[in-house]
């Protein structure tokens, strides 16, 4: 499989996306679904568990998730096929205090985990299932299926092509041309293509498609957030 690491080493040399606050509909996801932060050291868990909650962000970068999974009181663990971008990460989890980074972070493709069976018990990926193929992302759902316990949840977004330049029921691959991140694949999902994507492996039990506009200029751009269940 073709996953352009070459095109995402350079686009991590070009310091495109150093991004360092979590995102916020995936803080949001943490807070609905499970654990709501009360205090400044206190939190409510929404998940409760017999053991410390583990996390996978799939697709991590520099590790801003892992980072957020870390402050949240997580073992939240990151993925990426850049070694640059897991290099910065390992630096930032030491920097914060973590002994161990590269037991947390691994340069690996996202269709290749190296985690034992049902090890994860919620999975987060944000900005990534969408700029590879439909099969590449395909054969990462099912990772990501097994690495999570039964009844796991995951968390993803995907860019919709209800935009400025498409039709909202688009669903073709192209090959980025802007100078940011250039030569990556941009892969757009309507519905359909969302639910063929994790059919038999998840169960979709929120989508909400969010769309911004420019009101200075004719751009819009739209994303679909998931969260899914494990079912099996």
């Amino acid at each position: 499989m073709n996953q352009r690491q070459d095109q995402w080493d350079a686009s991590y040399q070009r310091k495109e996306n150093f991004v360092f606050a979590p995102n916020e509909q995936l803080v949001r996801f943490i807070s609905r679904h499970v654990r709501r932060r009360t205090g400044l050291h206190e939190f409510q868990d929404v998940i409760k568990l017999d053991h410390p909650l583990r996390m996978l962000d799939l697709g991590c970068g520099i590790g801003r998730h892992v980072v957020f999974g870390q402050e949240m009181g997580f073992q939240s663990y990151g993925v990426d096929l850049s070694p640059l971008a897991i290099d910065i990460a390992s630096k930032w989890l030491a920097e914060k205090g973590c002994l161990e980074p590269e037991k947390f972070l691994h340069v690996t493709s996202v269709t290749a985990l190296p985690f034992t069976a049902g090890f994860f018990d919620i999975a987060v990926s944000h900005g990534v299932l969408d700029s590879m193929t439909f099969d590449i992302a395909r054969a990462a759902v099912m990772e990501c299926s097994r690495v999570l316990a039964v009844g796991g949840l995951f968390y993803c977004d995907l860019i919709s092509a209800d935009d400025s330049r498409h039709g909202r029921e688009f669903d073709g691959e192209e090959i980025v041309t802007t100078t940011h991140e250039r030569d990556t694949i941009q892969s757009y999902f309507n519905f359909a293509k969302i639910q063929r994507l994790f059919a038999g492996l998840f169960e979709i039990t929120e989508a909400v498609l969010l769309r911004s506009e420019n009101l200075l200029a004719p751009q819009s751009h739209a994303r679909t957030h998931l969260v899914l269940k494990k079912t099996h």
